[in-house]
């Protein structure tokens, strides 16, 4: 099983799923009128064609493969926990920016406390990114809504803090950054030589910065213990668990075939990462083995 690491610290788990899942498929009578999800009809230069001309059409990550559905209606979902004794968050030193408490109580926020592990009564992780790599048919980008995401990625400097602390992104996709505090703060990505100043109370900002796929760190030059991670995706199959850390992958696009599934969390070296799984399913349901992950913290 492939164990991929990436770097800032993080980890990615990778978990083989063979599928089987059913959806409806436009039959074909011929090559040249073989059917792409949706009714159309193309032959093989017309599929061709239709991928290139159409950007919100993506192709799947097996070149030459037959088209398959659009959308799917199998949603993927399981869950990421601890075992061990993580310690709790610990409240994050302010003191040397006192505008911050101030600032935090005036928008009844309350103390600022660490994020890097947070987990649930029932020993859920939170902020797991967990997301499908491999074995995708073909699939629509024209609504990140139907796959359970909001259309455009919001990240907020409120109470000198950044609002997700982890938060995931498709490649080159637009990102709205705000500033809620009447102060000066700055996004600062050094793996990505980035840099934006945000002076004013208000002020926001839209940039396409996210190209590579994986965790990338940011960080606030004037607020030291501001950090955040962006986790950059190639495709909508995706989730982010909660305090429960419970996940679900909504609309597989295809039945049959092998789907390669990953997991990552921002970790320390004592935060153990969870073995590789291969999980069966079959008409929508898992036939083998279960969808969770075990993170171990040995402190």
């Amino acid at each position: 099983m492939k164990v991929t690491r990436f770097s800032p610290p993080g980890v990615v788990v990778a978990v083989i799923l063979t599928a089987g899942l059913s959806v409806l498929s436009a039959g074909c009578e011929t090559k040249k009128q073989a059917k792409l999800a949706g009714g159309s009809e193309h032959g093989k230069k017309g599929s061709d064609a239709a991928a290139s001309s159409d950007p919100t059409a993506a192709a799947g990550d097996s070149p030459g493969a037959e088209p398959k559905e659009k959308f799917g209606t199998v949603s993927l979902s399981g869950l990421v926990k601890v075992t061990g004794t993580p310690p709790a968050p610990v409240k994050l030193d302010t003191s040397a920016k006192p505008e911050c408490g101030k600032q935090r109580q005036a928008l009844g926020l309350g103390e600022l406390m660490g994020e890097k592990i947070v987990v649930g009564t029932e020993g859920g992780l939170k902020d797991c990114i967990v997301f499908i790599s491999k074995g995708l048919g073909r699939y629509n980008l024209k609504d990140m809504g139907t796959y359970g995401h909001p259309a455009e990625v919001v990240i907020d400097q409120k109470g000198c803090q950044y609002v997700p602390h982890v938060f995931a992104v498709m490649q080159n996709q637009e990102v709205v950054i705000k500033n809620s505090d009447p102060y000066l703060h700055n996004v600062s990505i050094p793996a990505l030589s980035f840099n934006l100043s945000m002076p004013d109370v208000g002020e926001e900002r839209k940039p396409k910065f996210f190209k590579k796929t994986g965790p990338t760190a940011c960080q606030c030059s004037v607020h030291p213990w501001m950090g955040a991670y962006a986790f950059v995706v190639k495709n909508p199959f995706f989730s982010q668990t909660g305090i429960d850390g419970k996940f679900t992958i909504a609309k597989l696009p295809d039945a049959d075939g092998t789907y390669t599934v990953e997991v990552w969390h921002e970790r320390d070296r004592k935060l153990k990462a969870p073995a590789a799984q291969k999980i069966t399913v079959k008409d929508g349901a898992v036939t083998e083995g279960n969808i969770v992950f075990e993170f171990t913290y040995k402190g």
